[in-house]
């Protein structure tokens, strides 16, 4: 007997293995937001580290720090590249605070909403002030 076509056991079979690939690819993009949001929260706690131990080491205020400044201390990796760099594309500053010279800001840019918010949930305890801009896609904590 010559047939043409699928039976329905084949049938079911294809779409359970599309089901499976579906849920792997979208498990996987899943996966990747919640990788890059860690790596911006590591590197905040790194610069964040890193400015502390500036500040405590030899200077009394946090005027003239900078990424670069706080690379030829030794503090941050001499490899960390502070210009387009992070998970989102966008810049890694770190500068004096205005208001506070014993208070530093780190910014970062080109953060979307979902990771910005979750950098400012995971930072409330230990910044004294965050804030992002939704129009300009800037995260900033002062600590």
């Amino acid at each position: 007997m010559n047939r043409k076509g699928f039976s329905l056991i084949e049938l079911a079979i294809a779409l359970g293995l599309v089901a499976v690939l579906v849920s792997v690819v979208t498990a996987g993009g899943g996966m990747m937001a919640k990788s890059r949001i860690h790596r911006e929260m590591v590197a905040v706690d790194t610069i964040r580290i890193a400015a502390q131990n500036y500040l405590s080491s030899r200077n009394l205020t946090y005027n003239g720090i900078s990424v670069e400044v706080l690379k030829a201390a030794g503090l941050l990796p001499s490899s960390f590249d502070p210009i387009k760099s992070n998970s989102y594309g966008g810049d890694y500053s770190v500068r004096v605070n205005d208001a506070d010279m014993t208070r530093v800001d780190i910014v970062l840019a080109n953060i979307p909403d979902t990771a910005g918010e979750d950098l400012s949930n995971t930072f409330k305890n230990k910044a004294e002030l965050i804030s992002y801009d939704k129009s300009r896609r800037v995260w900033q904590a002062t600590f």
